[in-house]
């Protein structure tokens, strides 16, 4: 296998060479034991260009046969989603260089050019550097930016906001970081999209182009969704602002599923358009992109040593994540964690147990490359709410003979599932997909149970809220309780809350995405009776029709009302426009 290896490399440093991309061989592994990705490859060796991971191979690659014949011509969103999730557990390791180029960050900056430079190593180690290299510079702080991930450490440093003309540098270390922190995240979308491009809604297949000299798919997303994909404008520095729904245009490499570029185009209309003049945001045309980002060089070999090694010099916060071996947890927690009958490909990875929790929470992971699997129980949970980042309005889902709650991913964490069982608690998080959590939290050795009252009832001095099934909410009110007919693709009904104040009932219907929650999240639609529309509260609402009904449209807080039969509604979804509301309140009628 390895005497067809560097003559297909030879060709492909040859060809893409006058692009500007170089894809380097792997080398001998070095550190901790490696796996060889060259053996994974050898059936496709010489139908492939070798030197990328292919994690699309294993599952039939983009271009699989389909009725007998090959389907460039019929890629499907859902076949990017696909091969994108199945490249996951496939890479170990990889380095690659970028250059970005920003426009239209001030009147006095209309164009700035930065470098970027990403470094990872499954399962817990990244890097990220942001150079700026701007030269017409008229500001005097360049955007230099920093993130390292050493798995129990982390470290960012940024200019920090100041109004002078020179800020300062600000860095911030983690230590005794939990594992797959959400606080202290590694963004590994810059590697492998996975959370940008986790499910089929909202992905556009373009087609397939060359670009730096490879074969590339070529897709496109909202902003929103693709966010992750832009890490770095959270961590610190200067950057333009950027539209949630201006259009994000990703080159996947054909065989690796690694982003070869990505740039972000402008969307037209007169939202984004009162949107650019409150930012003070010159005309930008929809054909041009506002920021491009393209890689020039993409390694799969273990990074140098010392690159992960984070700097001392930082404010410190602890996260008080003890690491222990596995079978340290029980004897220190004082309860045997709960194991998985199977983890598909995952391998167990860390345990740790959280002292600010006293002895009684335990951390278990597992890992494969990019994906990870976390296990944290409790068995002294005293919370009015569900264990671990999820919160009531979660989604109930059947868990072998009991139930659990469900969240989808968001650009911070993983799916997460929770479990409230007798005498345990379990959250369980992943960035596998929705289906195969559900199956290994399946085989753990607990049955759900539904919320405590004590969760799903909320009380102030005007109102109280409970969580009640629609058919409850249905028998509890005299008028129709129905799933508004235009919901977007992927979303679905997830909770419903009876929400009872001043001696009316209404109810409240959480709608969310079922996968992945990137940008709008979740949708609510109120319902209580009513024969005329309250005072407004914000300022400047506008008048609308609803599908024949007087409506009312509040930008501020992206909510649509109405009256219809005798029923007040109160549509809400952060992130979307008038027409987007309209069309899921009357399904385009």
């Amino acid at each position: 296998d390895h005497d067809l290896v560097d003559p297909i490399l030879h060709a492909v440093r040859t060809s893409t060479g006058r692009s500007g991309l170089r894809v380097v061989t792997p080398g001998e592994p070095r550190g901790r034991r490696r796996r060889s990705v060259l053996p994974r490859l050898a059936p496709a060796i010489a139908a492939v260009l070798v030197g990328v991971l292919v994690g699309s191979v294993l599952v039939g690659g983009p271009w699989a046969e389909r009725d007998g014949r090959v389907g460039r011509s019929a890629l499907a969103a859902e076949d990017v989603t696909r091969g994108v999730a199945a490249a996951a557990t496939g890479l170990d390791a990889y380095s690659a260089r970028f250059t970005i180029v920003e426009r239209n960050l001030s009147p006095e900056v209309p164009e700035r050019e930065l470098s970027m430079r990403v470094w990872f190593e499954a399962p817990e180690r990244f890097r990220l550097d942001v150079v700026d290299r701007t030269t017409d510079r008229r500001t005097a702080t360049p955007t230099d930016v920093r993130l390292i991930v050493d798995e129990d450490e982390w470290y960012v440093a940024a200019p920090a906001p100041c109004p002078a003309a020179t800020c300062p540098m600000e860095a911030t270390a983690v230590r005794n970081r939990v594992p797959f922190s959400s606080s202290a995240p590694a963004p590994t979308d810059l590697v492998l999209p996975l959370t940008a491009l986790a499910e089929a809604d909202d992905v556009e297949v373009l087609g397939t182009a060359t670009i730096l000299g490879r074969e590339a798919i070529r897709v496109q997303v909202p902003f929103e969704r693709a966010a992750s994909l832009f890490p770095f404008l959270s961590l610190g520095g200067d950057w333009r602002p950027f539209f949630e729904r201006d259009r994000v245009r990703i080159w996947l490499d054909a065989e690796s599923w690694f982003p070869l570029r990505w740039e972000v185009l402008p969307v037209s209309g007169a939202r984004r358009e009162a949107w650019a003049e409150r930012f003070g945001l010159p005309a930008e045309p929809p054909s041009e992109p506002v920021f491009t980002v393209e890689a020039l060089v993409a390694r799969f070999t273990s990074p140098p040593a010392g690159v992960f090694d984070v700097p001392q010099t930082a404010i410190v916060r602890d996260h008080l994540a003890r690491e222990v071996a596995l079978g340290e947890v029980a004897e220190i927690t004082g309860f045997e964690p709960l194991s998985p009958a199977e983890t598909g490909m995952l391998e167990p990875h860390r345990a740790v147990v959280l002292a600010e929790a006293g002895a009684g929470e335990s951390v278990v992971t597992y890992a494969d490359g990019l994906a990870f699997l976390k296990i944290a129980e409790t068995r002294s949970w005293s919370a009015d709410a569900p264990f671990g980042p999820i919160d009531v309005h979660a989604e109930q889902v059947p868990l072998g003979s009991g139930v659990a709650y469900f969240e989808p991913a968001t650009p911070a964490r993983g799916r997460v599932l929770a479990i409230h069982a007798a005498g345990t608690d379990v959250y369980v998080e992943s960035n596998l997909p929705r289906n195969e959590i559900l199956e290994i939290a399946a085989g753990l050795p607990v049955t759900g149970l539904p919320m405590p009252t004590e969760w799903t009832v909320r009380r102030t001095d005007a109102a109280v809220a409970e969580r009640v099934t629609l058919a409850q909410a249905r028998h509890a009110v005299g008028f129709a309780v129905d799933v508004p007919p235009g919901l977007p693709d992927g979303f679905a009904l997830a909770s419903v809350e009876l929400v009872r104040t001043r001696g009316v009932t209404g109810v409240t219907l959480f709608l969310r995405d079922t996968d992945v929650d990137v940008g709008a999240g979740a949708i609510r639609l109120h319902l209580e009776p009513a024969t005329s529309l309250p005072p407004a509260v914000a300022t400047r609402p506008v008048g609308v029709d609803v599908a024949g009904a007087e409506g009312r449209w509040t930008p501020e807080g992206s909510t649509l009302e109405w009256v219809d039969e005798g029923v007040y509604r109160s549509l809400t979804g952060p992130g979307f426009d008038l027409e987007e509301l309209l069309r899921i309140a009357t399904g385009g009628a």
